[in-house]
């Protein structure tokens, strides 16, 4: 007769329940080792993140577009769609310090090579765990009883050739005094080049075909039985140029291009410029053309992927003082970096430019004479000037003491499991490449002055501004961008402790 297989004790993570079978009186879904290889993820987290209950997690994709919220590269989860701060993330049952200001925890930072399982509860788990548990739980189990040495490496390319990844893993573990004593380390480095958001015009999403610059226009109209908002592809606000456009006045349709000569910009939508700052058979309420000269549409307006760099060491001893009754010490330090580039350029639709410009063009000068102007309204997406770029990095490091098992009182069964835990986690965040806006203003109002091209403002000048043209695509000096963008930028220090 065929024997039925011996029970095993699980831990269930939704309840703290210590049940025989697989049994869980919440929902729970299992994430086994297998699965995890199968996925071939260089981070654990983006092969978890494809549960359906984890839609709207936020990894390396997600807060690109953002430069002080802490979350870029952050790979965090989100049952439910409640946000990663209704959702409790653990490592072997253990809450883990957060790595932002909201007290997340980054999954990237965790030993990922050992880990065995991954238990995700998609009931509230509140009642047990807190009002940080209301989404669900998910679990992270660790081989604490691993025995011998393995590896992994592995490589990645995209089909457009970006987001280039390397993977190297390593854990080793042993046993001695008769298997008592568990000895387990692990390493590893990942590193993730991301995805950027293209560049002007054509470029768009790095070559992805299903970016369109799609944009949400405003008809206008209200009463005419249609929608008032629609979406339209290749679409390009007509107040600006990558290089420089006249947006409003007598002068208004001519644009620059990359060698800073002047041309008639081709407006979408069949348009034409009123003069006044419109343009015709466009969409005047949010300024947006459809079509035709896109130079100055930015390729996607934020990183489609932070770039990713982590190094992870773990060790774990453990020493079994009685039978099925461990006393262990466990270690964890990690580092991840990420950068992306909030926006490309730097958008200045609004522009007074002097018709005596010494970098303006002879034939544009000439024209306000005509004209009898001696100024204009000006819009450039400044595409000479260094994308803005957030850089993080966080530090974590773990420490965890802790006694568990079971034991009998007559013939009642008790089990127990109490831990000591002190976290620290060290983050900075630094905006690069931040155009400060006064002295851009000062830098971009250029005068001749014994037969030198300077800022116009005296004051600027004394402090520092170096004259910048903004009329094309010439590179600005290094002097010249120091005084405008300069070194230190917006930064934020955080340190975080459990």
């Amino acid at each position: 007769e065929e024997q039925a297989a011996p029970d095993k004790d699980i831990v269930v993570t939704g309840s703290r329940i210590v049940s025989s079978g697989y049994n869980a009186p919440t929902p729970t879904t299992v994430i086994g080792e297998d699965q995890i290889l199968k996925n071939a993820q260089p981070n654990i987290f983006n092969a978890v993140a494809q549960l359906p209950s984890l839609q709207g997690s936020t990894g390396a994709s997600t807060g690109t577009f953002s430069t002080s919220s802490g979350t870029q590269g952050l790979s965090s989860f989100s049952l439910r769609g409640l946000g990663p701060i209704r959702t409790l993330t653990l490592l072997d049952g253990q809450r883990v310090v957060g790595a932002n200001v909201s007290g997340v925890p980054d999954i990237s930072m965790f030993p990922q090579l050992l880990v065995k399982r991954v238990d995700v509860v998609t009931g509230g788990a509140s009642a047990s765990y807190g009002s940080d548990a209301v989404g669900g739980v998910v679990n992270f189990i660790t081989d604490t009883r691993f025995k011998g040495f393995k590896a992994n490496v592995q490589g990645g390319i995209t089909n457009y050739g970006d987001d280039k990844q390397g993977l190297v893993q390593a854990a080793f573990g042993t046993s001695l005094f008769g298997d008592k004593l568990h000895l387990i380390v692990s390493g590893e480095y990942d590193d993730e080049d991301g995805v950027g958001p293209g560049d002007f015009g054509t470029d768009l999403a790095k070559g992805r075909d299903w970016y369109r610059a799609t944009t949400l226009v405003n008809t206008g109209q209200t009463n005419n039985g249609l929608p008032q908002f629609n979406y339209r592809d290749y679409a390009q606000p007509y107040q600006y140029a990558r290089f420089g456009l006249i947006n409003n006045g007598p002068l208004q349709g001519i644009a620059f291009d990359q060698n800073g000569a002047p041309y008639n910009f081709n407006y979408g939508s069949n348009g034409r410029p009123t003069g006044t700052g419109g343009v015709t058979n466009c969409f005047p309420a949010n300024s947006f053309c459809v079509g035709r000269d896109l130079s100055g549409a930015p390729g996607s307006g934020a990183s489609l992927k932070s770039s990713l760099e982590r190094l992870n060491g773990f060790g774990r001893i453990g020493f079994d003082f009685a039978e099925n009754n461990e006393a262990y010490v466990t270690v964890n330090v990690a580092q991840v970096k990420t950068s992306n580039q909030p926006s490309p350029g730097y958008n200045r639709p609004n522009l007074t430019v002097q018709c005596a410009n010494p970098f303006l063009p002879q034939l544009v000068r000439d024209r306000c004479a005509t004209a009898n102007i001696t100024q204009f309204n000006f819009g450039t997406s400044n595409g000479n000037f260094p994308d803005p770029l957030v850089q993080t990095d966080r530090r974590q490091y773990r420490f965890v003491g802790g006694l568990k098992g079971k034991f009998e009182i007559g013939s009642t069964p008790w089990t127990y499991d109490a831990y000591y835990e002190h976290g620290i986690t060290k983050a900075a965040i630094d905006v690069d490449n931040t155009v400060l806006q006064p002295r851009y203003v000062a830098a971009t109002n250029a005068i001749t002055l014994n037969g030198a091209i300077v800022c116009a403002d005296p004051v600027a000048r004394a402090a520092g501004c170096q004259p910048i043209n903004i009329f094309g695509g010439a590179v600005p000096s290094a002097s010249a961008l120091a005084y405008v963008t300069p070194a230190n930028g917006p930064l934020q220090r955080t340190k975080l402790t459990q």
